[in-house]
This record gives structure tokens, sequence and C-alpha cells, in this order.
């Protein structure tokens, strides 16, 4: 018996080996039968600023062929290599060659999902949080968008992956690569950078010292993957640009119409104030309605996101129709158990109460703007992997139930 469940742990270790196959070969299969659309808006801006990049020099996200710093560049760029790689004469074959690299680099994010759950807890947990990234609905379909989705995930959950590192083994080769691995990151989605401060809250809690000489060493190594962009800034602007000069009042304004109700008067707004009358709009109906504002900033926009809206896009009508509505099941499974089960485990498991902080700081700052579904993908990893560990606990003890029961039973 004993060599048999040997025998079985020694083999579940190239279990992750099929669940990257499958990561794979699932993006593949649905991009190369799908039809897509001509793209539209950011997936189209991002294809053209590529473009421009490559034909005149010239980094920018308006279409008049002017400078800007409007997004930051990790996207851009890594659209911008691959046109240069395969070529994009023809702009519909360079965009499907871009989708069928994201299905290729899309199981490294997998691989440090598992990776995370082997290092915070054990295989099974890595193993089960790896296989449910590796079949999500939202993740299938995002390989196909021309958008930041596949390399934030890998940013991400390699970030994550070496946060793990610094607080278990504290050695400084893992605070150079998470500074330089946030540095990329926030290159991609800016407003993740709030991530940086989890592992050294913990670590100071826990030790009950600062880790100066840790942090300078991965602030370090974040600035040296900024340098590039901010002196690019600083020489075309003339000022001091640290991420961008982006759109961020418009989701923020258009995250305080409560429920959609239609409130906002956007013809009478100009575009450089719509911050500006968005702060406006929180204060007045914090002071006149402040429960139902607190709400709407909180379970509204949660429920919203997770719940009442689905980033699947057309996916659902490439697979069965039950399967589709399984998608879903999957999805508020997930989000039921992981944020629920998480809210009762982080006070008894460290490694819980971890991925939780993250997931609530990337919740925290998605609240201000505009509640969409989009924004679920950087957290659902993290529900993910509290999920799984919840369902092999779960397992192991009803294990050890049954057979504690059938050893009474042979006394």
């Amino acid at each position: 018996m004993n060599n048999m469940l040997t025998s079985i742990r020694q083999s579940s270790k190239y279990l992750i080996v099929i669940i990257l196959v499958l990561t794979l070969w699932i993006r593949l299969d649905y991009i190369s039968h799908s039809e897509f659309k001509p793209v539209e808006y950011d997936q189209k801006n991002y294809s053209d600023m590529a473009v421009r990049l490559l034909d005149e020099g010239i980094y920018g996200y308006n279409k008049e062929g002017i400078p800007d710093s409007r997004v930051t560049p990790g996207y851009p760029l890594f659209v911008a290599a691959v046109y240069k790689i395969f070529g994009y004469s023809d702009i519909h074959d360079a965009q499907m060659n871009l989708r069928y690299v994201q299905a290729f680099i899309a199981p490294i994010y997998v691989w440090f999902i598992y990776l995370i759950g082997l290092r915070l807890f054990n295989r099974p947990v890595g193993l089960l949080a790896a296989l449910a990234a590796a079949v999500y609905g939202t993740y299938i379909w995002m390989a196909s968008l021309l958008l930041t989705e596949t390399i934030f995930m890998i940013s991400m959950t390699a970030l994550v992956y070496f946060q793990v590192r610094m607080m278990q083994n504290n050695q400084m080769k893992d605070h150079l690569w998470g500074g330089a691995i946030l540095g990329i990151m926030v290159l991609i989605r800016p407003n993740s950078i709030i991530l940086a401060v989890t592992p050294y809250i913990l670590m100071m809690i826990k030790h009950r010292k600062l880790f100066i000489k840790q942090i300078l060493w991965g602030v370090g190594a974040f600035a040296v993957i900024m340098l590039p962009w901010w002196i690019r800034n600083f020489i075309t602007f003339h000022e001091i640009i640290l991420i961008s000069n982006g759109v961020a009042g418009n989701a923020l304004l258009a995250g305080t119409d409560p429920y959609f109700y239609k409130t906002i008067p956007w013809n009478d707004i100009k575009f450089e104030d719509q911050g500006k009358v968005a702060i406006e709009r929180i204060k007045e109906g914090l002071r006149t309605r402040p429960l139902f504002w607190i709400q709407w900033f909180t379970v509204g926009k949660t429920s919203y996101m997770f719940l009442k809206t689905f980033y699947l896009g057309p996916y659902p009508m490439y697979v069965s129709p039950w399967y589709a509505e399984f998608i879903k099941f999957l999805h508020k499974a997930y989000v039921f158990i992981g944020i629920g089960g998480g809210l009762i485990s982080l006070f008894w498991n460290r490694a819980v109460l971890f991925l939780f902080i993250n997931f609530g700081l990337l919740l925290v700052v998605h609240l201000m703007f505009i509640p969409e579904a989009r924004y679920t993908i950087g957290m659902m990893p993290y529900l993910m992997l509290i999920t799984a560990y919840l369902l092999v606990t779960a397992v192991k003890f009803i294990y050890q139930l049954i057979a504690g029961r059938k050893l009474e039973g042979s006394l």
C-alpha cells in the first residue's frame, strides 16, 4: 500500500506537464477554429501603435502620429516585437500570429500558478489550481485578444511566485527578481503596483523588524526596469512622468453612476475635467446618501464584476450549451468558495492570508473605477488557489475521517 502511494506521489509530479499541454491545446484549438472580426477600440489602437512605432519610430496611442505617454509601453512593445519577427504587411495575418504567440506563452502563467500552490501548500493544490486556470473560459478567450491580459497574467503570477520565495527564503536574488518583475508588470498594467507591499508587510509583522536592505534592492531593480521609460518621457516631454498620462479620469467618472442609472451628464463635462468631476460626485454622494454610495463602491461593484457580468466574449458560443453554463458555474464556485472560505481560513493560515491580501488590494483598486468583468482576470488566480486549498483540505479531512472509522471497526 505504501509503495503504491509513493508511486502515485512520484507520478503526480508529471501531471503538470499534461496540464500545460492541455492549456496550449485548448487555446490553439479555439483560435484556429474561430473567425475574428476586424479589431476595434483598444485592440485596434494597440495594433496601430505597434505599426506606427515600427514604420515611423513614433510611440503614441493617439491617431495623429504625435508622441504621448497615454499608455505604458509593455504591451505595445510586445506587439511590435511580434510584428517585427513575423511580419505585418498583411495586418490580419499579423494579428493572427499575435494570437498564436499569446496562446503559446499562456502555459507560463499556468506554470507559475502551479508553483505558487506547490510552495504555499502542496502539490495537489498547485495541480488543481493550475488545472482551473487551464480550462477557465475567460483565460482561454483572452489569448485571442489584442490586449494586455495574457502578458499581464504572466508577469503578475511570476511576481507572486517570487514574493512567496521572498517570504520563505528571504534571499537577495528573490528581492531583485521581484523588483524587476514588478517593473515589467507596471509597464503592462500600472495599477497593479499596489501588490509590491504585501510580502514586506507580512515579513515585518512576522519578524518584527524592517527589511530596509531588501526593500532597497527591490526598489533598485524596479527602477532599472522603469528607467528607459522615465528617460524617454523626460526627453520627449521635458517633465517627469513616472507611469503615464492615461485616461483614469474617464473610468473613475464612469464608476460614479451607481447601478448605471445614467446620472452622468457626459456631454457637459470636458475630457480633462472628468477626474475632478468624479471626485466631486463621490464627495456629494457620500454626503447626501452615504449608505447607498458605500454599498455601491463595495458590494455593488463587486457583484457587477464577479457575478452579474462575465468576461467570456463569444467563447460560450464555441462550446456546447451545457458546457457554457458549466463555465459560469465554475466561475461562481471560485468566487463564493474563494472569497467566503478565504475570509474564514485567513485567520489561521498565513498562506491564505497572503493570497487574500493581494486579492483584496487589487479589488480595492478596481472598486474605484467602473465595474467591468475584465478587471477580475488578475484576481481569479488567488481565488482559484484558495478554492483548491480548501477542496484538498476537505478531501484530506474526509479521507482521514473514513480511515479512522475503518480502523475503529477493525479493533
